[in-house]
């Protein structure tokens, strides 16, 4: 089993390798190395001068903070050339070229390797190296990928489909659900998501199915399918909706031996008697076996509540709020295209943000804030450890919120985690987390920041990706300049100074908000 993991890793860095060694005897290792990152690193930031109409800028921030994770240096400039429209549309597509960051460093990380060539292989990992690098995985695709919005659903849908990785197998089993039910289907047919799930032995696992057999039925299962996965709490189910569809998923279970934490249905476990959903006015024939679930799972995926449940809770994630009429444009769009993602966002994009009107203030969750603080100061990161720590101690270690229900989007849920944020904010600007590197000297160079009242507007521009002379900005930027003569004057070094300008502006009220 060593000898694999060693042949895997053989082969995935074999190329580079192979291209370095050549080089290597010519210009020395040192050289080598630094062409390896650039190669497998992420596309060299774009740091330019916002463009000069105000207005424009805000309606591109904004479609870059609530569409994905905010904007990189460059992106602004991009949105605004081609409208916020024509922006939501290609992401809509889902067609953009990727960073190659996102290529070499997902795909070199050996858990993401194993899930899709031998899963069973996870089981001889270590729990810690499961976990770190799944999340590593999660991460780097924030950062760096230019498919923003996928990236933003496969959170929502994670979030919507939550699996708690410390119970029961679930580090081994996650990787899997991840890559091949979230991801896959992230911008597809909610149909095909549902199905999906409902067959991920990570989900089995965590609410129990497994456990789930003929006279011994365990509803947990069905009851978080209706409430959280489709038709929601108010729809009008009731207790006895749950047991009937608890007996539809007896005998979905998980393998054990050879072939280990795959899916199974073992009819034997089946209870095969008639089952009769009043909620769903579902009658199931006799002996339907596997059937019986899946008739379930249709009947839920085209349901209208399914619809409106869905189309409020992504109003709510893009929006903020639940305009009626979004609502139900949405909502009527899932059921006239075959429950299909993307129709169900166009109205909620196209008429929802980009008229901003229905719009709401929403604070950054911790990923939120820290992918966006990474993506503003064009981080060259790994994913790792480093920056994991600092997710965890604001509260957000991804894939482990306990409970079926997700991590809240309720801005009241987070506003006790600023004192981890502002570590985080100071310790990256000052290159203090181990395999992650920002470069500021850079960003000021391109925008031409001569002296220290240059260098807070740059920085503003950069961080906060607003004017200088902004109302929304001036109290920080006056704080800031405060902030600077006091540091020159007790003799920090210049790059210190510039890295606490930076620390404190993603530290700031302003750059809270996904506005």
């Amino acid at each position: 089993m060593e000898g694999a993991r060693r042949r895997a890793s053989v082969h995935r860095v074999g190329a580079v390798a192979g291209a370095g060694a050549v080089a290597a005897g010519l210009t020395g290792c040192a050289m080598v190395r630094e062409q390896v990152r650039r190669v497998t690193g992420p596309l060299p930031a774009m740091f330019a001068p916002l463009p000069g109409d105000r207005r424009a800028v805000a309606e591109a921030r904004l479609v870059l903070q609530r569409a994905g994770f905010g904007p990189r240096p460059g992106d602004i400039a991009r949105v605004v050339a081609m409208g916020p429209r024509n922006y939501l549309e290609e992401q809509l597509a889902d067609r953009v070229e990727e960073d190659p960051a996102v290529r070499w460093r997902v795909d070199g990380l050996d858990v993401l390797q194993w899930q899709s060539e031998a899963p069973d292989m996870l089981f001889s990992y270590p729990d810690g190296q499961l976990l770190t690098e799944i999340q590593q995985a999660m991460l780097l695709r924030a950062v760096y990928s230019r498919r923003q919005l996928r990236e933003a659903l496969c959170d929502f849908w994670t979030n919507h489909f939550n699996i708690y990785a410390i119970k029961k197998d679930g580090r081994v089993l996650i990787p899997m659900d991840a890559e091949q039910v979230i991801r896959p289907h992230a911008m597809g047919r909610f149909r095909d998501l549902l199905f999906r799930s409902a067959h991920s032995p990570a989900m089995l696992a965590y609410l129990d199915n497994e456990q789930n057999r003929k006279g011994i039925a365990n509803e947990n299962y069905a009851r978080e399918l209706l409430e959280l996965h489709t038709v929601g709490v108010e729809s009008g189910y009731t207790l006895e909706d749950i047991q009937q569809v608890a007996r539809c998923f007896t005998g979905w279970t998980i393998r054990e031996g050879f072939e280990r934490g795959q899916f199974v249905f073992r009819p034997e476990l089946h209870d095969s008697g008639e089952k009769f959903i009043p909620f769903l006015n579902l009658r199931i024939a006799p002996g339907g076996g596997k059937r019986d679930a899946e008739a379930i799972l249709e009947r839920l995926a085209v349901h209208p509540a399914t619809a409106r449940f869905l189309s409020r809770k992504l109003c709510r994630r893009f929006l903020g709020s639940e305009p009626a009429g979004i609502v139900e444009r949405a909502a009527r769009a899932y059921l006239r295209h075959d429950t299909d993602i993307r129709a169900m966002l166009r109205p909620i994009l196209l008429d929802g943000l980009v008229a901003q009107e229905p719009v709401r203030p929403l604070i950054k969750r911790p990923l939120d804030y820290l992918v966006s603080a990474l993506r503003a100061l064009a981080a060259d990161t790994d994913g790792g450890a480093g920056v994991q720590q600092h997710l965890q101690a604001m509260g957000q270690p991804l894939y482990q919120w306990p409970l079926p229900d997700g991590y809240p989007d309720r801005t009241a849920a987070w506003t006790g985690t600023l004192l981890p944020r502002w570590n985080f904010a100071l310790a990256l600007a000052a290159n203090a987390i181990a395999g992650t590197r920002v470069d500021l000297q850079q960003a000021l160079r391109a925008l031409g920041a001569r002296t220290d009242p240059d260098a807070v507007d740059a920085l503003i521009q950069v961080t906060l990706n607003r004017d200088p002379e902004d109302g929304d900005v001036q109290l920080v930027r006056e704080r800031v300049r405060e902030h600077v003569k006091r540091a020159r004057g007790s003799g920090l070094a210049s790059s210190r100074v510039m890295a606490e300008v930076a620390g404190l502006l993603l530290a700031s009220p302003v750059f809270q908000w996904r506005a």
